[in-house]
């Protein structure tokens, strides 16, 4: 399984990221592999609907409405798997928090992983390789 950073549904929406085109192209194949599921972190909705709806971000940003809209999109599709914090995942966040001397801006990625780990989930997309990588746990499919 492969699970996506909040980066990924962000430069998917908007036109006018410099990753757009490679995030769709990414998307367009994802489409095409017909057994192939997504996972989706729950707060990774929370960040997509903050950033994409940020006037100070984009010059076009996405009305609420709309994007309520896209996360249920995600949240609907037969092949989308949405997962939650648990228990072991916040034992698993902290343990890498200590192990790799993470800073407090490194929590809500890392969660994400956690989570992610405890899944099964073994390759993440993301435009920020850095934050995963370090966690040697996934194959990090950056763009």
């Amino acid at each position: 399984m492969t699970g996506i950073d909040t980066t990924f549904l962000i430069d998917l929406e908007i036109k006018e990221s410099p990753r757009h085109e490679r995030a769709v192209e990414i998307f367009n194949k994802w489409r095409e592999e017909k057994n192939s599921f997504l996972v989706i972190y729950s707060n990774v909705f929370n960040e997509f609907l903050h950033v994409i709806t940020d006037a100070k971000r984009f010059v076009n940003p996405v009305p609420m409405e709309t994007a309520i809209e896209r996360c249920w999109y995600w949240i609907d599709h037969q092949r989308v798997k949405v997962v939650y914090s648990s228990d072991d995942s916040l034992k698993r966040l902290l343990l890498w928090m200590s192990m790799h001397e993470l800073g407090r801006k490194r929590i809500n990625d890392t969660t994400m992983a956690a989570v992610y780990a405890q899944e099964g989930v073994s390759k993440i997309i993301t435009a920020n390789p850095a934050d995963f990588e370090i966690l040697k746990t996934f194959e990090v499919i950056g763009y």
